[in-house]
């Protein structure tokens, strides 16, 4: 299912899977935006979701509590697990 199958504008999607979530747990105070004092837990895109949410799939890196991984940082992680279910 592709997401404008759900009827949904990227927009929409993209709060859906932010706010939203903040929201949803209660803890709209510490994630869920960007804003001054909240976890800095965010992605980094190459292309603009809002024109494509397909876009969020370009991934350049993720910052994870305040911490850069990089696309290559990821996928060395990503390579290690794989090798561990392989065996």
């Amino acid at each position: 299912m592709y997401p404008s199958d759900a009827g949904m504008t990227p927009y929409q999607i993209l709060v859906s899977g932010t706010r939203n979530v903040g929201d949803y747990f209660k803890k709209s105070d510490s994630f869920g935006t960007v804003e001054v004092g909240k976890r800095a837990d965010l992605i980094l895109v190459d292309a603009n979701p809002l024109e494509d949410i397909t876009n969020v799939a370009k991934l350049s890196g993720v910052m994870i509590r305040g911490k850069w991984l990089s696309r290559e940082d990821i996928d060395k992680r990503l390579a290690v697990i794989e090798q561990r279910y392989k065996r």
